[in-house]
């Protein structure tokens, strides 16, 4: 069979991905925990190759696009449209560019943009909750778009996240409910991005909840070092070696919420003198019940 793959020229991860499959049904006799374990992979892993290996097309062994069939094309919003629309009616022979210039100045210039506060302007008080950082973590899973939402408390470093499918600004707004409920409303500024998922239907939850909304400059990822730090940590010891993935979000949550009570009750953190982020909260700002971290699944 190796033969056959040199006359095929798979590539050199489709032949690693058949000395899997000759392993497992070798030496391994068929155990896919020993030989996920020789090659240092995950089962689930293993067993998406195993399922998708034909042994009368080796090309079978080589990796798929993780384009989406349909990318995300530029959409304008109904009220966006009309004014266009009008702008044209009157300016039947310029081109689009002209339109576009006489569209800013006309609609643009006149709105008045909410003045952004800045996470570098903000004067830090030592309280729980005072400060929370958020973030959307976007992943294409084996051709599906995945979103993990992200956030993290200034002091403390505890931490929450749940997986969603697209980063819609509904979604960060079911996230930040979830946030708040779950912490018992202790939350004053959200930190986050520029991004539009935190626009919308999440700004309009901030107002309803009277929380403040505060950014990091414009491609200045400094301004939110800790949540980076918690995204490639969750990346790294949780979504690697994770056995259900991202292919069900549901299924993925669960397995989430048990490494996120791991994370935030056992997890020592050198950023916090080796205490878990439970144990820094419990010490410095208030009581922590025993049951706490269970109450992240919600």
């Amino acid at each position: 069979m190796r033969g056959v793959a040199e006359k095929f020229g798979l590539s050199p991860k489709a032949k690693e991905k058949l000395e899997w499959i000759i392993f497992y049904h070798t030496i391994g006799k068929r155990k896919a925990k020993s030989t996920a374990s020789y090659f240092g992979i995950t089962r689930k892993t293993l067993h998406k190759w195993l399922k998708r290996f034909s042994e009368k097309n080796l090309l079978s062994l080589e990796e798929k696009s993780r384009a989406p069939i349909q990318k995300r094309v530029w959409e304008v919003a109904r009220e966006e449209e009309e004014r266009i629309v009008s702008l044209r009616k009157v300016h039947i022979k310029w081109g689009k560019r002209k339109i576009k210039r006489l569209y800013l100045t006309t609609y643009k210039d006149k709105a008045k943009r909410k003045e952004k506060v800045y996470i570098k302007d903000l004067e830090k008080k030592d309280s729980f909750g005072f400060l929370w950082h958020i973030d959307a973590i976007i992943i294409w899973w084996y051709g599906k778009r995945r979103v993990i939402f992200t956030a993290i408390e200034e002091r403390t470093k505890i931490a929450f996240a749940r997986v969603y499918k697209t980063n819609s600004s509904s979604f960060s707004k079911d996230f930040l409910l979830r946030l708040v409920y779950l912490v018992d409303g202790k939350v004053n500024y959200i930190h986050s991005d520029n991004g539009s998922e935190f626009e919308g239907s999440f700004s309009e939850a901030c107002q309803d909840l009277a929380l403040s909304q505060i950014y990091s400059r414009p491609h200045t990822p400094k301004d939110n070092p800790a949540l980076e730090r918690f995204n490639w940590t969750l990346q790294d010891e949780w979504l690697s070696l994770s056995e259900a993935g991202l292919d069900d979000t549901n299924e993925a949550n669960k397995d989430l919420t048990t490494w996120l009570i791991e994370y935030n009750n056992l997890r020592p953190h050198q950023t916090l003198d080796y205490q878990t982020p439970l144990e820094y909260a419990q010490e410095h700002y208030f009581k922590v019940s025993p049951m706490w971290s269970a109450s992240t699944i919600t």
